[in-house]
């Protein structure tokens, strides 16, 4: 082969390579949909109604929540050469009440069921 017979062979085997690139990528993708496909079957599903509401209890939860109450934070501060005071760090500690008022707020939403009505609904024939 000479250097001409090789730059097409060079080129040819580039132009094959995008193309199967591009199939490698959708075949990814189809894999990654079906995955989370299989994930998403065995998750108990929400009308689009319940999920609705449930998106309200948990924003109305998230307002109602004091986050101007100074007790709710953990602050350091620090104080600059020329004598001034400033905040140099600020952290949130309170997170533990609001996501309890966040299931709160959700658990009146619905109703829990046992395990064991669970397992007794899966069983059941149609």
């Amino acid at each position: 082969m000479n250097k001409e017979d090789l730059t097409k062979e060079i080129d040819k085997i580039k132009a094959s390579l995008e193309v199967h690139e591009d199939q490698v990528k959708d075949l990814q993708h189809d894999l990654k949909t079906a995955t989370q496909r299989l994930e998403d079957c065995n998750k108990p599903k929400l009308t689009n109604k319940q999920f609705a509401e449930l998106h309200r209890v948990i924003e109305t939860s998230v307002e109602n929540f004091e986050f101007n109450e100074v007790d709710n934070y953990n602050t350091e501060f620090g104080m600059e050469y020329d004598g001034k005071v400033y905040l140099d760090n600020i952290e949130f500690e309170c997170h533990a009440d609001l996501y309890e008022q966040i299931i709160k707020d959700v658990e009146s939403l619905f109703g829990v069921a046992d395990e064991s009505d669970d397992e007794d609904a899966s069983t059941e024939v149609n």
